[in-house]
């Protein structure tokens, strides 16, 4: 079964390219555009991990990090600015740094902090490049 990561973006074109390489990579991905849906899939069922694009407000991400945190799926954060993280179970991205860095970070905070859903390149397919 394919780990199920939580993909937040009002973005209308960078989400879904970030969400096709999430799936090449061997992720199972929920997209949502609004904070308010993200919070409601968290508490309705299984999530492995959740990625936070930059078109997210700091308050509606120090949310969704939160809920996320008290349900012990990491967030990785795509943010530009390298922000420091509030909590260990957040991690920051530069998104400028391409999706293998993106991807890298996901598997990394995944497998410290959620490993029964962690994949790697071995388990599934190879990361993704573009």
């Amino acid at each position: 079964m394919r780990p199920a990561v939580l993909s937040i973006s009002a973005e209308r074109v960078l989400a879904p390219i970030r969400n096709a390489v999430l799936a090449h990579a061997g992720y199972g991905v929920i997209p949502v555009s609004t904070v308010d849906s993200a919070l409601k899939i968290l508490r309705a069922r299984h999530v492995c991990a959740i990625v936070i694009a930059n078109s997210v407000s700091v308050i509606d991400r120090r949310r969704v990090c939160s809920e996320g945190h008290n349900r012990h799926v990491p967030s990785v954060v795509l943010d530009p600015y390298d922000q420091p993280a509030d909590d260990l179970s957040e991690l920051h991205v530069n998104p400028l740094d391409g999706p293998e860095a993106f991807l890298d970070a996901l598997a990394s905070i995944m497998q410290r902090d959620h490993k029964p859903c962690a994949i790697g390149p071995s388990d599934e397919q190879p990361a993704a490049k573009l």
